[in-house]
C-alpha cells in the first residue's frame, strides 16, 4: 500500500511478493556457515587497503588467489543523496495489523533536509511489526530523527497498546560516486549494486555474488552491469531534481505512486523493468514540476 496527502492506492504484488530479510538473522547464519566451512573473519581493522590479489590491514600484509571487494567508505564515499532509516520492533495485545498488506511508503511532507520523507509498516503477524522511518537527503540523518518519525506514529496510534523492542539504523549511497576497486573481483556498492534512485541493493549483490564465485571458478574475468545505462541515468536525473528543488519532492514521489500503473510501478521499484514499463512511470510524474526542479527554476 503507499498513502500520500491525497492518496492512498493497494496494489496486489501476488506475483511478486515482498519479502522482508532481518538483516542480523541474514548475517547471523551466513557467517556461523562461512566460520564452519573454515573461513576467518578479523573485525575492526583501522585501515584496509587493497591492490590486485593483496590486502593490508592495520600494518599485516596478505595474499590470496583472488580478492573480491565489497566494502565503501561512508565517510569518503561520494553519493548524489543519500538514503537513511531507522525503525523499531512493535508488539501489541491486540490483532491491529493486518499481515497480508504491509504499508510501503506514507509520503511525508519535504524539506531542505529531506527531500523525501516516508514511514513504513511491515507487519510479521496480527501482533507485531517494524515501524520505520526513511529519507532521501543530501546527507545521512540522525537515528534519533529517524526514530521520533517513528514514536509520533506511535503516539498517534495508541502508543501505550505497544511494546518497543529492537531498534535498527542504516544508510545507503544513492548514485554513488566512487573509483573502481583495485581488485580483480568485486560486489555491492562498489559495484554499482545500489540503485541509484532507491537504494535498492540486496538481490543485485547476491546476484553479483553468485557471478564472481562463478567466474572465480571458471577463471573468468568480472564484467557485469547490476542495470541498465538508460535506467541509471534517469535515476540520476531524478536525484538531481531532488538536489535541487527538495521542497517538491513530496509532489513527485506522489505523482508518481498514485498515478503509475501498478504492475509497471512494481517492476519499476525492484529494478527489473523494462524501457515499456519505465517510460509508463515516468510519464506518471509532474512534467513541469521536474523541468522545473532540474533547471532550478
Amino acid at each position: 500500500m503507499f498513502r500520500g496527502a491525497s492518496f492512498e492506492r493497494r496494489l496486489d504484488v501476488s506475483t511478486s511478493p515482498y519479502t522482508m530479510i532481518r538483516g542480523e538473522d541474514f548475517f547471523s547464519s551466513t557467517l556461523s556457515y562461512l566460520e564452519s566451512k573454515g573461513v576467518e573473519f578479523q573485525w575492526e581493522c583501522s585501515s584496509v587497503e587493497v591492490s590486485k590479489n593483496t590486502i593490508h590491514a592495520d600494518g599485516q600484509t596478505s595474499t590470496f588467489d583472488a580478492v573480491v571487494d565489497a566494502a565503501f567508505e561512508a565517510t569518503t564515499a561520494r553519493a548524489m543523496m543519500w538514503q537513511s532509516f531507522a525503525g523499531v520492533w512493535v508488539s501489541s495485545h491486540q490483532p491491529i495489523f493486518d499481515p497480508g498488506t504491509a504499508l510501503l511508503m506514507d509520503i511525508h511532507e519535504s524539506s531542505a533536509e529531506a527531500p523525501v520523507s516516508f514511514l513504513y509498516i511491515l507487519p510479521t503477524s496480527e501482533r507485531t511489526a517494524l515501524v520505520e522511518h526513511t529519507t532521501f537527503s543530501p546527507s545521512p540523518m540522525a537515528k534519533g530523527y529517524h526514530l521520533d518519525r517513528c514514536f509520533e506514529w506511535l503516539s498517534r496510534n495508541h502508543r501505550d497498546e505497544f511494546q518497543l523492542g529492537a531498534t535498527e539504523y542504516g544508510a545507503i549511497p544513492m548514485g554513488l560516486r566512487s573509483m573502481p576497486s583495485p581488485a580483480i573481483y568485486a560486489v555491492g556498492s562498489t559495484a554499482g549494486a545500489v540503485r541509484p534512485a532507491t537504494g535498492y541493493a540486496f538481490v543485485r549483490a547476491h546476484e553479483q555474488a553468485r557471478q564472481v564465485a562463478g567466474q572465480i571458478l571458471s577463471q573468468g574475468c568480472q564484467s557485469n552491469t547490476p542495470y541498465p545505462r538508460w535506467l541509471t541515468c534517469a535515476d540520476s536525473l531524478f536525484l538531481t531534481a531532488l538536489r535541487n528543488a527538495p521542497e517538491r519532492g513530496r509532489e513527485i514521489m506522489e505523482r508518481l505512486l498514485s498515478q503509475a500503473r501498478g504492475d509497471a510501478l512494481v517492476a519499476f521499484l525492484s529494478g527489473d523493468v523494462t524501457v515499456r514499463d519505465a517510460l509508463s512511470v515516468w510519464l506518471s510524474v509532474p512534467k513541469c514540476t521536474m523541468l522545473r526542479s532540474l533547471l532550478r527554476v
